[in-house]
């Protein structure tokens, strides 16, 4: 007979923490974190890159919140693939996230000369450099060339340990330290890594209606690896 008053799982959203003191300053991340505590800077653009998972959209809320408070005006976040020239070209404060081929050259490159005109700043957020953006615009790659450029690289031990913490407490899941240990030593050293495992691990743990345990950890890394 069917039990009819087992308790139904349901997922609750997933919520990443983007405050200031949620953020974990690493080696590998400091230039990253330079270029948004200095704004203003003298520049009128930056663009930060690294793999999915390093923390660009986290940096993202944070220039919104630096712009914000040293000019009392609003910095707006656009995906890249959302974002429209013809109108979000005005705005004096703008992060484009997750800029990647194909680009609008033109767009960009009148959107840099309009916060140069401006006194604005467009932060760009990406995966790769934009000497992989396959650009042909010479004006767009000479503009480019003069802003600050920089990697967030791939995570040592320290960074690793605080990004995987967040990760987890982002989908108000509590982790043992035994688990963190336990991904540390057999995790692939990757941002990506980290972000499948949290995923993967919150799914299961709803599926089967237990904690994150070790061998939750195992099963979930013999996925991946399979």
């Amino acid at each position: 007979m069917p039990d009819l008053f087992r308790q139904t799982a349901f997922r609750l959203p997933v919520r990443p923490l983007t405050d200031r003191a949620d953020f974990f300053t690493a080696k590998e991340n400091a230039a990253a974190v330079a270029v948004i505590d200095s704004f203003p800077n003298g520049f009128n653009g930056a663009v930060i890159f690294g793999e999915k998972g390093c923390g660009k959209t986290h940096l993202a809320h944070l220039f919104a919140d630096t712009v914000l408070r040293k000019t009392g005006k609003k910095a707006d976040i656009v995906p890249f693939n959302d974002w429209k020239p013809e109108e979000d070209n005005k705005a004096p404060y703008l992060v484009l996230e997750d800029v990647q081929p194909p680009v609008d050259e033109t767009g960009l490159f009148h959107l840099l000369n309009q916060a140069k005109g401006t006194n604005g700043f467009v932060l760009m957020t990406a995966e790769t450099a934009p000497a992989e953006w396959a650009l042909k615009l010479p004006d767009l790659i000479t503009r480019l060339k003069a802003l600050p450029c920089v990697r967030i690289l791939p995570p040592g031990d320290e960074l690793m340990r605080a990004v995987l913490i967040k990760q987890f407490a982002d989908r108000q899941l509590s982790v043992s330290p035994e688990v963190i240990a336990y991904v540390l030593k057999n995790a692939e050293r990757s941002f990506d890594a980290l972000s499948y495992i949290a995923q993967r691990s919150d799914e299961l743990s709803l599926e089967k209606q237990q904690a994150v345990t070790v061998p939750l950890i195992k099963r979930v890394l013999s996925e991946r690896h399979s």
